[in-house]
């Protein structure tokens, strides 16, 4: 009897596995066409992804000023580059907007005052407004009262009865005397 039983057990063992094989092999066979898919679509990711990467790549070296058959190589390195250009090309508009206003000031020898100006306290604006020009300005003009124009004095001319009657006329003494000579 305990034969009887062992090959009943082993039987049923049997069946198991065939039913187990059963359902592996579909399984198999789902996992494979589940595989193929997700290869299939993470090759079409990885496709994307070069593609946007050509694309980003070809915006750097268009940013960087860089050939199409060029490498970009160090990107840390070309951006540092490119931040210190712009910093430059920032400052030197900065200082052009600096000068035109010195040079907007009336009174002043605007040429000697942008030479003895102290520029440290001057900053320009986002918007373009600069700051720090007057207390600038008056510094320098305490410092180099040379800085300040002085009004030009009218040309010299006396009343002369015979070169006109009653009018006066403004002339200068190169004109008068040039005057007598014609006589």
């Amino acid at each position: 009897m305990p034969d009887f039983r062992v090959n009943q057990i082993k039987e049923e063992k049997s069946v198991e596995n065939e039913n187990n094989n059963i359902n592996t092999e579909p399984t198999d066979q789902n996992a494979k066409d589940g595989q193929t898919v997700q290869k299939a679509q993470t090759d079409s990711e990885l496709e994307s992804l070069k593609q946007s990467n050509s694309e980003y790549e070809k915006a750097l070296k268009g940013i960087f000023g860089v050939s199409d058959d060029e490498e970009l190589g160090d990107l840390s390195q070309r951006i540092n580059a490119y931040n210190s250009d712009l910093q430059k090309k920032l400052s030197a508009a900065d200082n052009k907007i600096i000068a035109a206003e010195i040079k907007s000031l009336s009174g002043y020898d605007t040429k000697l005052l942008a030479k003895v100006i102290d520029y440290s306290n001057i900053k320009v604006g986002e918007n373009g407004t600069v700051t720090g020009l007057d207390e600038a300005v008056k510094t320098a003009k305490e410092e180099f009262p040379a800085v300040i124009l002085r009004q030009k004095s009218e040309p010299y001319a006396p009343f002369h009865p015979a070169d006109g009657g009653t009018e006066t006329v403004h002339k200068t003494m190169n004109d008068i005397l040039r005057n007598r000579r014609s006589y």
